[in-house]
């Protein structure tokens, strides 16, 4: 029975692969150009309906999440929400916002379609530089103020990575002035183009462990003042977070268990193929082969993605680290960078290094 199947959390629709931007780290690999075999209007409107009845059978997804490339290009975009919208399940949107005008603006809010603004810097020649297109930080932080004045900003995301690690301090800072609801940091993972700029522009080892034990004082110090929900989305992170007693974030993020969410929730890629992450290319079924309702139900029951979970099957320092029930690595990382799903996470430097029990005091006092 279906109903014994347990909840897809999230469902992530990839628009389209056409983006305006070429951001040099683009998990998704977008282009200027769309892809020949992207899903119609008429097959859009369909996965609305399958994640609806998967709703309706689990009791998730809670909403219909839309990302790129740049949604906004979609000529149907409005469409496919008003279609959600008639089965009352809620849109959120991440773009660039560089499109993002105030007719745009406008019929988002006419619709309740909550928005997040994708900023990765917060200096026009950092942000600029990683985009590779001149001007888009100027018309995102312009889409940002549409946005708010609309009623429909939900908050900024963001990619961690060397050239933005320290404007992340002040995309903080200003995510908290204006008082947003959920700001997720995202690491640079090794997927699409940003396979091939990994080795320059992630941060990692112990400049990573220690920037990551650093930003968690920053947070807290800011939640003090502020309800922003800030966090960086990395099981790494989830570690610090134990190591420092935060159980009340620990309790808002993983009710259930650990950060890593490979094969417990899916993305849906422009060409209708059902992803186990949005940082792989784990491909479970296509949805013009089969109902999202199968393609979730033979996931759920997949050994490999209880394996993958399981902290006894791990490798090298991730399998004898002592928080592998915490934080267990990020498996996509692992797999992208040493072909292994379960070796380990290459960007840890914490369960690389002959620990003590005054190192580990060190790293907390930071």
């Amino acid at each position: 029975m279906f109903e014994e199947v347990g909840p897809c959390k999230v469902l992530i629709w990839f628009a389209t692969d056409r983006c305006n931007i070429n951001c040099r780290h683009c998990c998704a690999g977008s282009s200027g150009e769309a892809s020949p075999n992207e899903l119609t209007t008429k097959e859009a409107k369909e996965l609305v309906n399958q994640t609806a009845e998967l709703r309706q059978i689990c009791g998730n997804p809670q909403y219909f999440g839309i990302v790129g490339g740049e949604p906004l290009l979609r000529e149907d975009l409005l469409e496919v929400i008003d279609h959600a919208n008639s089965w009352e399940l809620p849109c959120h949107i991440i773009t660039k916002g560089t499109l993002l005008t105030q007719k745009w603006a406008a019929e988002l809010a006419k619709r309740k379609c909550l928005v997040s603004i994708a900023l990765d810097a917060f200096s026009a020649e950092t942000y600029d530089w990683m985009t590779q297109v001149e001007g888009t930080y100027v018309k995102a932080r312009q889409a940002i103020d549409l946005c708010k004045r609309e009623g429909i900003l939900q908050g900024i995301t963001s990619t961690l990575m060397k050239p933005n690690a320290s404007e992340v301090f002040e995309l903080l800072d200003f995510s908290a002035e204006l008082g947003m609801e959920r700001c997720p940091v995202f690491v640079l993972r090794p997927v699409g183009r940003g396979l091939h700029v990994y080795q320059e522009l992630a941060i990692t080892g112990l400049e990573y462990e220690r920037y990551l034990h650093k930003l968690y004082y920053r947070i807290r110090e800011v939640n003090k003042a502020t309800a922003v929900d800030f966090f960086v989305y990395d099981p790494i992170y989830y570690r610090v977070l134990y190591q420092h007693r935060a159980d009340e974030t620990i309790r808002n993020y993983y009710p259930s268990g650990k950060l890593c969410g490979l094969g417990r929730y899916l993305d849906v890629d422009a060409e209708g193929n059902v992803l186990a992450c949005l940082f792989t290319d784990l491909t479970v079924g296509n949805i013009r082969e089969k109902p999202l309702k199968e393609i979730w139900k033979g996931v759920t029951s997949f050994p490999f993605f209880n394996d993958i979970h399981n902290t006894k099957n791990l490798k090298g320092a991730c399998g004898r680290c002592k928080f592998n029930n915490i934080c267990g690595g990020c498996r996509t990382r692992a797999y992208k960078l040493t072909g292994d799903w379960f070796a380990s996470d290459p960007a840890c430097y914490y369960t690389e290094m002959e620990r003590s029990d005054d190192k580990e005091r060190d790293f907390l006092a930071v």
